[in-house]
């Protein structure tokens, strides 16, 4: 038979085509061999050539069963073909190559002869010898076999926290004085690390471990959230198959909403699997599920150790994971018995891969649930403009809204002789006087975002970009965001010499160094995820919601995952910089960034330092109501064919030479005859990582033939230095 096969590592666009002399299964991996070395391809499909041509031979089936489902790997395929994106890489990331480590290589005897069973390759070369191995494959005696399982992965938790689970009725259980204090300070401050414990009390490990066995303590990755448990089940979603949208609240209520119908899921035995956008927010959303849920839940991203991961994704092959809390890359995971998924905050960005292969996982997700008949749910408060589009075609499902009316203050800081404004000091002060926390959102992280000399206006740039460096104070070096150029800090001017460098800008860094200024005795903490890891933001908002947190300043990581009503003041610090970016999806972003802020926060006062007081939009965005903002925003894009009523295509080119790139790019639009296209022009970016860049866009109604029209054009001038994004929710 013919089988077209996916290739591992290779950033091709294409299948291709091999002759097996056995049957094979959709999604298991082999051996081939491609361009004269022996690489892994995947089994994506069986191949409408005939086995008469010229093809080469399938060289070896590596693990003789596929651990990817048949309907997943039509997903992959559909995904490969809907973003132009290589679908090798695409297969690398449901079968990562660390799995590998954890698997052992069997040689499985093929006739009875041979006088031996299954044996481990390294003790079958022991006994047999390299020579032995060889003749036997050669001649069809045996055939080498890779089996998971016989080696399992014991990864290192970073962090323990003990935790209660009953409350107070656990001290009628306890055994000793030692159960008893230990028990009394968690019951008391909700929660304690394995090594707090230790040095407090000086308990063992062993003792801990044994507590925990008795049922008197739990050992967990994830802090209990201060929630309530739902006492009823009114208002639970049902289980359907098809697309569910649950819009409205915050995350915690809607995960409520859930609560009944991940139970079902579970109770089938199936799981259930939970997208998040960012690594910081699967650990909260784990804890929120825990604090439901009496269930085993399971963490998935990028940021995790190989061993970590490797567990996950063997524990979800074998169907043995109930949850599985994630980024855009849980939406690969093999899950056998999967049953569920759910995608929260889903308006947001980060589930679109911008680096090869190019995806979307929320397509991905929805494909896999539509290819396997389970039901898919996208929450957010806002919608994403798509969903409001189809939303005839979806079950839709919208959270009742608070109608306490959002205290807004817009501060005009033309004249103002500060970054943070008297209005802002003023109101961080009461909340300090009044035991209440603010949330300070600032766009740009580091000390300042340029530095410009004082003597010639000279601002200091990127070498390999056209980019300014941003000055970051705590690393005492200034670095460029693009490439992540770094240089240490200079005082002179590179253009006259003179000593007059100065940051300029809004920075987290130097929010946090102007409020300790204002307020030395307050407790401020600045949230940047490059320096916090995953689990570690959760305990910041931990101590935000416990009174131990005065001050949070951060990035949009603020707004992530948590409501309190703890939280008296939030202050956007660069409203006209975030509204400024040139993207068709910008207010689109601030309204949902705006409508965010005021379900997570409900009982706080919002401050917005603008230059443009009068904006209508800022006066508009917290009284107008939802459904008529997404009906004006699609009426002005149907008037100028933008989606959802069309595909975009963004074609970017990447050139050594600037003159050189010019001429490629116009000559690959010349190609694209009876295209809708716009451009080319030059990058807003012109120069990245040393790299030239072109870019033009592409209108379609048709996507398929549209790429199809564009591949045909790389093939005539080169592949190298194109980057393809199809419908991607920024431009690159």
């Amino acid at each position: 038979m013919v089988y077209d096969l996916a290739i591992s590592k290779v950033p091709l666009r294409h299948l291709y085509s091999y002759k097996s002399q056995e049957e094979l299964e959709l999604g298991e991996r082999v051996i081939v061999d491609f361009h004269g070395r022996s690489t892994i391809g995947y089994v994506v499909r069986v191949s409408e050539k005939s086995a008469d041509r010229e093809l080469k031979q399938i060289t070896q089936r590596l693990d003789r069963v596929s651990y990817i489902n048949q309907s997943d790997v039509e997903a992959l395929r559909r995904i490969s073909e809907r973003f132009f994106s290589p679908p090798g890489l695409l297969f690398d990331l449901a079968f990562p190559s660390f799995v590998d480590d954890y698997a052992e290589t069997l040689i499985e005897p093929l006739t009875p002869l041979l006088g031996f069973e299954s044996l481990p390759l390294k003790e079958f070369v022991q006994k047999y010898g390299q020579d032995a191995l060889k003749n036997y494959l050669d001649k069809g005696y045996v055939r080498m076999k890779k089996c998971f399982g016989r080696r399992t992965p014991k990864p290192r938790i970073s962090k323990w926290y003990v935790v209660v689970k009953e409350g107070l009725k656990v001290l009628t259980r306890v055994h000793n004085e030692i159960e008893y204090d230990v028990v009394g300070f968690l019951l008391t401050n909700g929660h304690a690390t394995v090594e707090q414990l230790i040095e407090s009390f000086g308990i063992s490990t062993k003792k801990l471990k044994q507590m925990q066995q008795e049922g008197l303590i739990e050992l967990t990755q994830f802090l209990p959230m201060n929630l309530k448990r739902p006492d009823s089940t009114e208002d639970q979603l049902e289980p359907a198959a098809g697309v569910t949208v649950l819009v409205g609240s915050t995350i915690e209520e809607r995960l409520r909403r859930m609560i009944g119908l991940m139970k079902r899921i579970i109770d089938e035995n199936k799981s259930v699997l939970v997208l998040v956008p960012f690594s910081s927010l699967t650990y909260i959303v784990a804890g929120f599920i825990k604090r439901f849920m009496d269930v085993v839940v399971h963490v998935y991203h990028a940021r995790m150790s190989k061993s970590q991961r490797a567990k996950v994704w063997l524990d979800s092959v074998n169907g043995e994971t109930q949850v599985v809390v994630g980024t855009r890359v849980a939406a690969f995971l093999p899950m056998r018995n999967l049953g569920l998924i759910i995608a929260e905050e889903s308006e947001d960005d980060a589930y679109y891969q911008f680096e090869d292969p190019v995806y979307d996982a929320l397509e991905l997700a929805e494909t896999r649930a539509k290819l396997r008949g389970i039901p898919f749910l996208i929450c957010s408060s806002e919608p994403r403009l798509t969903d409001f589009h189809r939303r005839e075609y979806l079950n839709w499902l919208r959270i009742p809204k608070n109608d306490r009316g959002s205290d807004v203050s817009i501060v005009d800081v033309r004249h103002s002789k500060s970054i943070l404004s008297e209005e802002l000091i003023e109101n961080v002060r009461c909340m300090i006087l009044e035991g209440r926390s603010s949330v300070i959102l600032v766009r740009r992280k580091g000390f300042a975002p340029y530095v410009v000399c004082f003597a010639c206006n000279h601002v200091l740039m990127c070498p390999n970009c056209d980019v300014a460096l941003g000055f970051h104070r705590s690393q005492n070096v200034f670095k460029c965001h693009q490439c992540g150029y770094t240089q240490k800090v200079q005082s002179e001017c590179p253009n006259c010499g003179a000593r007059a460098l100065y940051p300029k800008g809004v920075g987290t860094e130097r929010v946090e160094r102007l409020l300790k200024y204002h307020f030395p005795n307050a407790r401020i903490v600045r949230l940047e995820s490059e320096e916090f890891e995953p689990f570690e933001v959760q305990e910041q908002f931990l101590k935000l919601q416990a009174n131990e947190t005065d001050v949070l300043i951060g990035s949009k990581i603020v707004l992530q995952g948590f409501g309190t009503d703890r939280v008296g003041l939030v202050c956007i610090l660069d409203y006209d910089g975030l509204l400024s970016q040139p993207d068709y999806n910008t207010r689109l972003r601030m309204f949902q960034t705006m409508r965010k802020i005021r379900s997570n926060f409900t009982s706080a006062k919002i401050l917005i330092q603008t230059f443009q007081p009068q904006d209508s939009f800022l006066r508009e965005v917290f009284t107008a109501d939802s459904e008529d903002f997404y009906w004006e925003e699609l009426k002005k894009r149907e008037e100028v064919n933008y989606p959802p009523f069309c595909d975009l295509i963004q074609v970017v080119l990447e050139s050594d030479l600037p003159q050189t790139g010019w001429e490629l790019v116009n000559y690959c639009v010349e190609s694209l005859e009876g295209e809708n296209v716009l451009g080319p022009v030059e990058h807003p970016i012109f120069k990245m990582a040393n790299k030239y860049r072109y870019h033009f866009l592409i209108k379609t109604k048709e996507l398929q033939r549209s790429l199809f029209k564009l591949d045909n054009a790389l093939v005539k001038i080169g592949r190298i230095g194109w980057r393809i994004f199809v419908n991607p929710p920024r431009l690159w």
